[in-house]
């Protein structure tokens, strides 16, 4: 054992071009910065108040990620999802989300439950008053991604949480779905009351079954 162990590592703060990143993102998924709209590094600087290069950073981090689309010397704008981009996402996430669920069942501890069950009882405040759909979208976020980091799957959780962030292209209006905020709930209460019973196929089958759901009625906003 190390001379130096019990000693705690210091936390750093995030970089600039981190908290330029998460800014950025929080804005697409407020529906702040839309689609069809050439935005100016510069002038996104100013408004964060950095200096362009963290922000140019960010830029790139997002465009790697399939999220942004640069233009040389005219800035970037949102990437469109074309259709089988869009079938492509919620196929990868039935995948993973199931998956995720199933082994979190075999493995749930009462805490991790009874937190899952907190973020659920959050979201059903909101189901009678949708008047706060960022509250509602980040919940459910947090409920997934929570679930992988439970069982210390890494790179599965950062697939999930990329998988998400290319979601928000699909426009915040088509990702806050207010009519299926009692839907998603109870699709969301049968995830977890499959994992309390350490039923992993239960688990399995309603994770994948809400996310056809969920896709089902992103498609039907669009036609």
């Amino acid at each position: 054992m190390s001379k130096l162990a019990g000693i705690q590592a210091v936390e750093r703060p995030p970089t600039l071009s981190r908290r330029a990143y998460l800014q950025i993102q929080q804005a697409i998924r407020d529906g702040v910065l839309k689609s069809g709209v050439m935005y100016s590094e510069n002038e996104l600087a100013e408004q964060l108040g950095m200096s362009r290069t963290p922000v140019r950073e960010a830029v790139i981090s997002l465009s790697r990620e399939g999220i942004i689309e640069i233009a040389s010397q005219r800035g970037f704008h949102l990437r469109e999802l074309s259709p089988l981009e869009r079938t492509e996402i919620f196929d990868l996430r039935a995948l993973l989300e199931p998956y995720v669920a199933g082994r979190l069942a075999t493995t749930r501890t009462s805490e991790q439950v009874d937190q899952l069950r907190k973020l659920l009882d959050e979201q059903q405040l909101l189901v009678d008053n949708p008047k706060d759909p960022q509250t509602f979208l980040d919940l459910d976020e947090r409920f997934h991604l929570l679930q992988a980091e439970y069982l210390g799957l890494e790179r599965t959780r950062s697939t999930m949480a990329n998988l998400r962030g290319a979601m928000w292209l699909l426009g915040f209006e088509a990702l806050s779905l207010p009519h299926r905020y009692a839907a998603v709930v109870r699709e969301h209460r049968a995830i977890l009351d499959a994992i309390e019973r350490q039923n992993p196929e239960d688990a399995r089958l309603a994770a994948h079954e809400h996310i056809l759901q969920t896709a089902r009625a992103a498609d039907h906003l669009d036609q």
